[in-house]
């Protein structure tokens, strides 16, 4: 009942402030999608969700997928979404999000788009957790945003705040694989709410770069007792140089990790 208070507010709020186009920002109210952008998306699409360890660090991740590339209309919206309030839009992109990893289908409730429950989805994890906010100044958390639609096409729970960070790096953007590592030692850690212990975790963020950051928080799941983390993300930025990866998979991964 809680729940669909929630959606029920969400229709009124819709009709009141039309939905828009997380891509482009046009207005399109109770449309499936926007009909300039669905085109397009599809060539932002990654041929394979599946990321490749010989591109991206993966540390002790079991692995990583993303849906899109990080450019043109979904870098758009994800730093509309981050940096200019636009909260609204996080539903939307974890549609796709969910769309993009587990092929569900979508239904109407209250004029909200939900995903439907996919069979099955939920013999590979058992708890979906996002990466902990990145600015206290937002009021809003993105890949806790983003898992919402991913927890309704699994069936999964989410732990919103199971992890913390303990230490607020600086920004990753524009750094090396090796810096981005050092940049993110310890910077999370379990929350004294977290429940893992046991559990195969899917780690929800909104770009995987390198994949540093989802490591580290991998350890610090990890350290709680998680059996397994898995990680994934609404898009992927160009993977850095094979060498690059394989350089920092020695001195920065042991150093900082303690473990090869």
């Amino acid at each position: 009942m809680k729940e669909d208070g929630k959606f029920l507010l969400g229709a009124v709020l819709s009709a009141l402030y039309p939905r828009r186009c997380p891509f482009c920002g046009k207005v399109i109210g109770f449309a499936a999608n926007c009909s300039s952008c669905w085109k397009r998306s599809r060539a932002w699409e990654l041929p394979d969700a599946s990321l490749d360890p010989k591109t991206h660090y993966f540390g002790r991740l079991q692995g990583a997928a993303a849906v899109y590339r990080y450019t043109d209309g979904v870098r758009d919206a994800i730093l509309r979404m981050k940096y200019q309030t636009h909260s609204w839009y996080g539903w939307d992109l974890g549609c796709g999000l969910a769309k993009g990893l587990l092929d569900c289908t979508f239904y109407r409730k209250y004029g909200i788009i939900l995903p439907e429950l996919v069979p099955g989805a939920a013999d590979y994890w058992d708890v979906i957790v996002p990466v902990p906010v990145s600015s206290r100044e937002r009021g809003y958390n993105v890949p806790y945003l983003l898992a919402r639609p991913l927890a309704y096409a699994t069936g999964l729970p989410i732990q919103p705040e199971a992890l913390q960070r303990v230490r607020h790096e600086k920004h990753q953007a524009g750094l090396s694989l090796g810096e981005r590592l050092a940049n993110v030692v310890d910077a999370f850690a379990p929350a004294s709410s977290c429940d893992v212990a046991g559990k195969r975790v899917l780690l929800v963020d909104d770009v995987i770069t390198t994949g540093a950051t989802a490591a580290a928080c991998a350890e610090a799941l990890l350290a709680a007792g998680a059996q397994s983390v898995y990680a994934v993300a609404l898009a992927s930025s160009q993977p850095q140089a094979e060498q690059q990866i394989l350089n920092a998979g020695n001195a920065e991964r042991i150093e900082n990790y303690g473990t090869v």
